[in-house]
């Protein structure tokens, strides 16, 4: 459980509700890690609906949790939407909008992971064509110390294999996870809250 403050707690239950477990990934690890996401001052919650606007610059991440912390441990942090380039043909599903690896587990609450870790691939922030799409932050403790991105196609964001990388990687299982949803036009389509 989090602090007050130190980010919202992950509950499988809500990444199965909106079919991210399965769906991006089978399944979550045993001891999660919790995630504080914040697009300047605005903090992501589960399901919350957020306009383009707010989103195109990168966000503020922030680890929490008793799997967090060690300086020892390093983290993948990756962002994808399972719904591109539309929820009902989403032809180009897990499209990758970020990844950033060797992020150190002792990763303070005011320091950047993409600055401390190393950026694989660029932030690119949302533009769905039409619908609403979900927008999903998956974090992997990584098994052996740095991680080499050798092979890696950075400019084909596509159809992203999330577990395949994974695999590939000797990550495991998602040991945190959120997501946002964003909409074509910005109109609210979600029964979440827009801000």
């Amino acid at each position: 459980m989090a602090t007050p403050g130190s980010g919202v707690p992950v509950t499988k239950e809500q990444l199965e509700k909106a079919k991210i477990v399965p769906g991006v990934v089978s399944s979550l690890g045993s001891e999660l890690v919790d995630l504080r996401v914040l697009y300047k001052e605005l903090e992501v919650v589960n399901g919350l609906a957020l306009r383009k606007a707010q989103t195109q610059i990168k966000p503020h991440v922030e680890l929490h949790g008793p799997s967090a912390g060690s300086a020892h441990d390093f983290y993948t942090l990756l962002m994808v939407d399972p719904d591109a380039p539309s929820p009902t043909k989403p032809s180009f599903r897990n499209f990758l909008h970020w990844l950033v690896v060797n992020i150190p587990g002792s990763v303070a609450p005011s320091q950047e992971v993409w600055q401390l870790g190393q950026e694989g691939v660029e932030y690119m922030g949302p533009a769905p064509p039409e619908g609403e799409h979900r927008y999903v932050f998956l974090l992997f403790k990584q098994s052996s110390g740095d991680l080499k991105l050798e092979g890696l196609n950075k400019e084909n964001r596509k159809s992203f294999d999330v577990e395949a990388f994974a695999k590939a990687h000797k990550l495991g299982p998602a040991i945190g996870g959120l997501y946002y949803v964003t909409t074509a036009h910005d109109e609210l389509g979600h029964s979440g809250k827009q801000v």
